[in-house]
């Protein structure tokens, strides 16, 4: 009967280690199984201190949580249109830095609407065509005028 002793122990060894080798990779369990004791009820009107942190997702276990989004910033508000018409342009007026300015072109001919710094530019509008511009964050007074039709100017000042 020792033999059959020996086998049954060496199968007992052979489990063990498997499943010491099991509990040192946890990749490898299954699931984890461990339920938190539940925490004790503070006393009424007792403070409890700081909030604690939130529970990482344990040893072996990839962080699933997805990070706090960033809130994006606000646009400026919009400001008046600056609007084409017999080879002119009217309207824009004063805005807040970084306001978007569409930009209508109601005239029969195709205009382009570009600041002489080149800081904004429409490109060609065609008769009907609208673009928006965002206003240069810095305040001051921009000229621009039309690349096809050169004599055509006007002024968007920014403030704020």
């Amino acid at each position: 009967m020792p033999i059959r002793a020996t086998v049954t122990l060496g199968i007992c060894l052979g489990a063990g280690l498997a499943a010491g080798i099991g509990l040192a990779r946890p990749g490898l369990l299954v699931e984890d199984t461990a339920v938190p004791a539940p925490a004790a009820a503070a006393p009424a009107g007792a403070t409890t201190g700081t909030p604690s942190a939130p529970a990482s997702p344990g040893y072996g276990r990839p962080d699933t949580s997805a990070p706090a989004a960033a809130t994006p910033a606000a646009p400026a508000p919009a400001a008046a249109p600056v609007t084409i018409e017999n080879f002119a342009f009217a309207g824009g007026g004063t805005v807040a830095p970084g306001a978007a300015v569409e930009v209508v072109n109601a005239d029969s001919a195709a205009h382009t609407l570009t600041a002489e710094d080149r800081s904004f530019d429409t490109g060609t509008l065609e008769s009907g065509g609208r673009a928006t511009i965002t206003a240069p964050a810095g305040p001051g007074t921009y000229r621009f005028f039309c690349a096809i039709h050169p004599s055509m100017e006007g002024t968007l000042t920014v403030a704020g």
